[in-house]
């Protein structure tokens, strides 16, 4: 078996192995009602959106942006559930610190309305999921996949969606260093896990240390802006809890050590990502992912690639 035809039948395989996860992990949240297989299923729905992704990387046909749709869907009809089980979490955390009965008492009324809207959540789920089609769009993107790797060549496929999610990433830096906003700093955390998907794909066919260890890198930026969004969430629904009585000195210093706590973890963030591009981190990241974009690269003349920039294919 020649190497091309042997990645074909590897990235058939691995696809297939991500639709029969996307499937068993979803039956497991309707079956046990379980917020680990929520969190399982979610992952698995942006494992199988990033190999959508490669096979629509040159064009986004109507098949690619329905199951890329459908499946965004499914991940965005659990989230408030995921949302509330984080917080949820944190607010075990927060009850323990508090230092008088009065701040107990204000941390277990915010917990009890997140509990709320986690029942409501899992309610309309287990109202509508039939809806979500989860096995079908499973059975499409196998399909599209099988389609794809007969009239594409994956290998440069994949170069494309580095190349893109790098991109993406980079512009989604800039623009928070521009303007330091909530809305921005999501944005990175979404280009940042963006990327990551795509360097783990990419991994699963051409293992690359040093890609790995830059994987677990921008998971490091996640989690750290993902902190900063949890305090953001939880502040909000604080401020909502008490909104409609009379604050007493307890809940306005919840609320208040919430945004501070909220505020301080947005200022790390901004300063991380500020200095991000000076880090060594980002500068061997960038060497590595250029040197394997530059490797991956078919049809075109090495000469041509290495006349563009100094620091290689991607910029």
């Amino acid at each position: 078996m020649n190497s091309a035809k042997k990645f074909e039948t590897e990235f058939v395989r691995h696809s297939s192995k991500r639709v029969r996860q996307l499937k068993s992990t979803f039956k497991e949240i309707i079956r046990r009602l379980d917020g680990e297989a929520v969190h399982d299923f979610r992952k698995a729905t942006r494992e199988l959106q990033t190999i959508v992704d490669a096979c629509g990387i040159r064009r986004r046909s109507r098949p690619v942006t329905k199951i890329i749709r459908r499946l965004r869907r499914s991940r965005h009809a659990l989230s408030e559930w995921r949302d509330s089980d984080v917080l949820l979490a944190e607010l075990k955390k927060a009850r323990r610190k508090a230092r008088t009965k009065q701040e107990r008492r204000c941390w277990a009324e915010i917990a009890e309305r997140i509990a709320k809207q986690r029942r409501r959540a899992l309610k309309k789920f287990c109202r509508k999921y039939k809806s979500l089609k989860v096995k079908a769009i499973g059975n499409k993107a196998k399909a599209l996949v099988k389609e794809k790797v007969k009239s594409e060549p994956m290998m440069d496929n994949l170069r494309r969606l580095l190349e893109r999610s790098w991109n993406r990433w980079t512009r989604a830096i800039d623009a928070f260093v521009s303007k330091a906003a909530a809305p921005e700093l999501h944005e990175v955390r979404i280009k940042t896990k963006t990327l990551r998907y795509a360097i783990e794909l990419s991994q699963k066919f051409y293992p690359d240390r040093e890609l790995e260890t830059a994987s677990e890198w921008l998971m490091g930026i996640q989690d750290r802006v993902g902190t900063w969004h949890d305090e953001l969430m939880l502040g909000r629904v604080a401020l909502e809890t008490f909104s409609e009585t009379p604050r007493d000195p307890s809940a306005i210093k919840v609320i208040r050590d919430t945004k501070e706590k909220e505020i301080a973890l947005a200022e790390s963030s901004r300063n991380y990502i500020s200095s991000i591009r000076k880090m060594k981190d980002y500068q061997r990241l960038k060497r590595v992912l250029a040197a394997s974009v530059y490797a991956m690269t078919n049809g075109r003349g090495p000469r041509d690639l290495e006349d563009e920039s100094i620091t290689g294919p991607i910029q």
